[in-house]
């Protein structure tokens, strides 16, 4: 059974995508919904619900006022509503003359019923996500009726709303107190806003009621447990829901996230299968398990799979960015950039905020634009191919070193980080988390980071993949031979509030660790932030280990001094330089092992060249005179 459901899923994939007529099938559940002039021509909201009326209808008008109350607040939440009639009566324009409507209204001759199928039951609902997709579709009752409310509730947690859910549940609540769906729904709204304690409640609640749906209750308290990291009992009581409806899938997603977040994609995999087969009673949960197996498929480069489970999963959320961006990761790792653009701009459209969207839409374009740079292709292929002949020899490259004293630039090249959460993490995110860290270094000016592209093109020319990246003895060589000073290890892991970064900073000539850095993305601080901060961090640490040394040049009749570092060792202006002269030796046995060092000036940098740099006198104890040392001077 399982093989026969599981085929069946890929082997629709195609058709799936390929499927655009306008009409019964359009209209199905996740499908493109058809365009009209008014919907096309308003930026797109998170959110769209398309209310279809009759103005002799009661029980639409009662829709109409109520949507003309909340419309406010709908539309503060990213939530645009469209009333659509297909009768321009003079009866229908006396009413909105009497009552007018805060919303579109659009008066049609009934193209757009019959493209949305609206023939016999009024009024009728379509909400629709911002990529334009059918999410549900309501027949009769109207936005008065639980099942409106509840649904829009629903859409408006998977958009990360869990205040306008939280008042939609209570005002169903209030209709149907015993409706123990809507209770559940409101358990599930207090659980994202993080009351856990009140979410508890409300399912315990539930869940000792006499009632087929008292399952949904143990389903909230295992949600619960998995938000506060308590595995084992999330598991217990999905086990017990097992055992009482064997055929109930949520056991099985619960496994599976449980050993992915072990490492054990082939193990979650097995149970992500079990669950899909299985039953499982909210569209989240078909989502959550189908967007998870996607992502293990991807990282196990089965990429055919992975996009067909990635679209059953849309297909039971269109409003989750995650499952946009991974798509759209996924359609980029197989070099269909625009196609990958399309998918992140949606995501960005359902959720403004998702950092990790706003970082692959940044590295898309950057790559677009790099595609259509021909001169620096032919740079950066020129370069790979040298680094690639130095490297099957065995040859390093070779350091522009003037003296043993003077700085050489400061260069970084990441090598083998890794992602651990065995498909917990979202698509592409470790990479625009690394992208984010080498830019936010390049713009301190002080460090040179090998570029992506070079890097990229590199490991695919050498065949090295994270595997091979992972011996340090093969990172080392590679470091070595891009002349890197450090090279960058580390990783990202899945933890119950976000993910924590550990990274590694190692001379390559030594194998030394010089510098450990660590920091986590948590609720108050997202991937971009940590970026910024992490970039920072190493940035303090390297010129703290590595203060910039060098020589006078030259010493002009004005006082003007000029000195052997430049743009490319990472020296500013306004970097103050302390002038050293060195006095009498140090013996030790009968041998000099050094020399006394003095401090004869201070030097201020104010202008910079790319290999040299000039400086005026701001103190003076002594001549000063080519060759004599400079050594940066600690921040105060």
């Amino acid at each position: 059974m399982k093989m026969t459901k599981m085929t069946t899923l890929i082997a629709l994939f195609t058709f799936l995508l390929l499927k655009v007529s306008i009409g019964e099938a359009a209209l199905q559940k996740g499908a493109l919904a058809p365009s009209f002039p008014a919907l096309d021509s308003e930026e797109k909201a998170q959110m769209a619900i398309l209310y279809f009326f009759k103005h002799s209808s009661k029980s639409s008008i009662k829709g109409l006022e109520h949507l003309k109350t909340q419309h406010l607040e709908y539309q503060n939440s990213g939530i645009e509503i469209y009333a659509i009639s297909q009768s321009a009566s003079k009866e229908l324009n006396e009413y909105l003359k009497m009552s007018p409507l805060p919303f579109t209204v659009i008066k049609e001759g009934g193209k757009i019923f019959k493209d949305y199928g609206v023939q016999i039951i009024l009024p009728t609902t379509y909400v629709l996500s911002a990529g334009g997709r059918v999410s549900d579709i309501l027949e009769g009752g109207g936005p008065t009726s639980n099942q409106f409310m509840t649904t829009v509730a629903q859409r408006s947690l998977q958009l990360k709303k869990p205040a306008l859910a939280k008042k939609l549940y209570v005002k169903a609540l209030e209709k149907m107190p015993d409706d123990l769906s809507t209770q559940a729904g409101l358990g599930h709204a207090l659980l994202v806003e993080g009351e856990f304690d009140q979410a508890e409640a409300v399912f315990t609640k539930v869940a000792h009621q006499s009632s087929p749906d008292a399952v949904l209750g143990q389903e909230g308290l295992a949600a619960v447990h998995l938000k506060k990291g308590e595995n084992d009992k999330a598991l217990a009581i999905a086990e017990e829901i097992n055992k009482a409806d064997p055929e109930n899938g949520l056991v099985y997603l619960i496994k599976g996230n449980i050993l992915a977040g072990q490492g054990d994609q082939d193990g979650a995999l097995a149970s992500y299968d079990q669950a899909i087969e299985g039953k499982l009673s909210q569209d989240w949960q078909e989502a959550e398990v189908f967007n998870q197996a996607g992502r293990i498929h991807s990282e196990q480069g089965q990429y055919k799979q992975a996009e067909a489970m990635y679209l059953q999963a849309y297909n039971n959320n269109p409003f989750s960015s995650e499952i946009l961006t991974n798509r759209g990761a996924l359609y980029e790792k197989q070099g269909k950039a625009q196609a990958a653009l399309a998918f992140y701009e949606e995501a960005l459209l359902t959720d403004p905020k998702d950092d990790v969207a706003v970082l692959l839409a940044k590295r898309v374009m950057q790559n677009l634009a790099f595609k259509e740079d021909l001169e620096r292709q032919k740079r950066v292929d020129t370069l790979v191919s040298e680094l690639s002949e130095r490297f099957k020899k065995g040859s390093v490259a070779s350091t522009e070193v003037s003296d043993s004293w003077s700085s050489r630039p400061m260069t970084l090249a990441f090598l083998g980080l890794k992602s651990l959460g065995g498909g917990l993490l979202r698509e592409g995110m470790l990479e625009v988390f690394q992208q984010e860290i080498a830019q936010n270094l390049m713009a301190s000016g002080r460090v040179s980071v090998v570029e992506r592209e070079i890097m990229e093109k590199l490991l695919l020319e050498l065949k090295l993949g994270s595997s091979e990246l992972a011996d340090q003895e093969t990172a080392l060589k590679l470091g070595k031979l891009l002349a890197a000073r450090l090279i960058v290890t580390g990783s990202l892991v899945q933890t119950r509030g976000g993910a924590r970064l550990s990274l590694r900073l190692i001379d390559p000539e030594t194998s030394a660790i010089k510098i450990t850095y660590s920091g986590e993305i948590g609720p108050d601080k997202n991937l971009i932030a940590l970026g910024d901060e992490t970039g920072s961090g190493i940035q303090k640490r390297i010129q703290s280990l590595y203060p910039l040394r060098g020589k006078i040049a030259l010493v002009e009749e004005d006082g003007q001094v000029i000195i052997n570092l430049g743009k490319k060792h990472g020296i500013l202006p306004g970097t103050e330089m302390k002038i050293i002269s060195e006095g009498e030796a140090i013996m030790m046995d009968g041998k000099i092992i050094g020399h006394r060092k003095k401090k004869v000036g201070l030097l201020e940098i104010v202008e910079v060249e790319d290999r040299l740099s000039y400086g005026k006198l701001i103190e003076k104890t002594a001549n000063i005179e080519k060759d004599q040392k400079v050594l940066e001077s600690a921040k105060k």
